[in-house]
């Protein structure tokens, strides 16, 4: 197998190339994932969501974690923790319509 980008021979089973660290068979680097709040599957500020997604694991069994490491610790830091993550995780991109013009719509 040969990467798209530079060329260069590599192993049958390399997902990237070690010459130019391109993804083999994407043709551009990986993105990488940013802890952010959805707009959607919110129970009360999607911080529990936000990590679900983060760390590709089911957002119940993140909202039961953080359940019970907050009944444990003894309630308040759980809460505080929560309310902290609020502030500082930042809040998922909100996604406009674009018409043809390639214009956004105007909101309402």
């Amino acid at each position: 197998m040969y990467c798209n980008a530079c060329g260069k021979a590599l192993s049958d089973d390399a997902r990237f190339c070690t010459y130019c660290g391109i993804g083999v068979g994407y043709g551009h680097p990986p993105i990488r994932k940013k802890l952010v709040r959805p707009r959607g599957d919110r129970k009360i500020a999607g911080i529990c969501a936000g990590l679900a997604d983060y760390l590709d694991l089911d957002v119940i069994l993140v909202r039961l974690i953080w359940a019970v490491a907050t009944i444990v610790s003894g309630i308040v830091p759980g809460i505080v923790a929560y309310v902290l993550a609020w502030i500082i995780v930042p809040e998922e991109p909100e996604l406009r319509p674009v018409v043809a013009t390639g214009q956004p719509v105007a909101s309402q």
